[in-house]
């Protein structure tokens, strides 16, 4: 694939993209019914980790875009208006952060229509984007509803128009990938351990995996939890990365749906 024509002067996008899970990403990665120190680590994301990523942001002047499920939108309403009041994204992350795969076609679309009217009735926006654990018929039915883009994928480092039945459609992806993901190297729990990395040690990975793809001239897509990567060394390494980020020529601090809206005007 050709490199992408950033904007002018731009070599390289980054994205802060935030998942607040709270309570239902231990919904998701336990078999068994959360137990209270589960849950007690998702309540973290809404007391601690939000409004310290949301003041680190501001420090730096930088808008990111939060993935939430309309559940947690709902049911912590306050958190959901003070991302969208600092001008930050707000996109869909489904209603209870479900696995698409479990889900018809109807009960999909369901889904995504409830997830798009808890976000848009508490911030006053509809999301254009989405992060979802995918299903056979997720895209197509992101595409038939009108999303702009969707952010799950791991098969390019850089972003792509999404093909449906083998033609184009508006629905742009915007690649993942785990290195860039702050639960490779931080995320514990009972049943679920694997040994800490160390702040430095994350921060050499996350310094050299930006450089790579600012010689390359691709982009950067960091996908961290606040119950997670707002802990606070783990946040001071966030920051240190995005000021030596910040001293690099060419860098373009967006959110999600502003590096989709670009792609889908330069994009075959």
């Amino acid at each position: 694939m050709a490199r992408i024509p950033w904007p002018k002067g731009t070599k390289c996008p980054v994205v802060l993209s935030f998942d607040v899970d709270a309570e239902l990403l231990w919904n998701v990665w336990l078999t068994k019914e959360p137990s209270p120190i589960d849950v007690s680590q998702g309540v973290y994301d809404i007391k601690v980790g939000v409004p310290r990523v949301l003041a680190m942001l501001r420090r730096l002047g930088i808008k990111a875009t939060f993935f939430i499920p309309g559940a947690i939108a709902e049911k912590y309403p306050n958190a959901a208006k003070e991302i969208a009041a600092a001008g930050h994204e707000v996109a869909h992350h489904g209603y209870l952060h479900e696995d698409c795969g479990k889900l018809n076609r109807d009960e999909e679309r369901e889904m995504l229509r409830r997830g798009s009217e808890a976000i848009k009735r508490i911030t006053g926006k509809e999301p254009r984007g989405a992060r979802l654990t995918l299903g056979k018929t997720t895209i197509a039915n992101l595409a038939d509803l009108g999303f702009l883009y969707e952010s799950t994928l791991m098969d390019d480092d850089q972003p792509y128009r999404i093909s449906i039945d083998g033609k184009p459609s508006r629905l742009i992806e915007l690649p993942v990938c785990f290195a860039f993901n702050d639960t490779s190297y931080f995320a514990y729990t009972f049943g679920l351990g694997k040994p800490f990395l160390t702040p430095r040690e994350v921060e050499s990975v996350y310094r050299d995996e930006f450089d790579a793809m600012l010689r390359e001239k691709k982009y950067c897509m960091y996908m961290l939890h606040p119950q997670i990567i707002g802990r606070a060394s783990r946040l001071d390494m966030l920051e240190r990365t995005v000021k030596h980020m910040q001293s690099k020529p060419g860098v373009w601090f967006a959110t999600a749906l502003e590096v989709a809206e670009h792609c889908q005007e330069i994009l075959p």
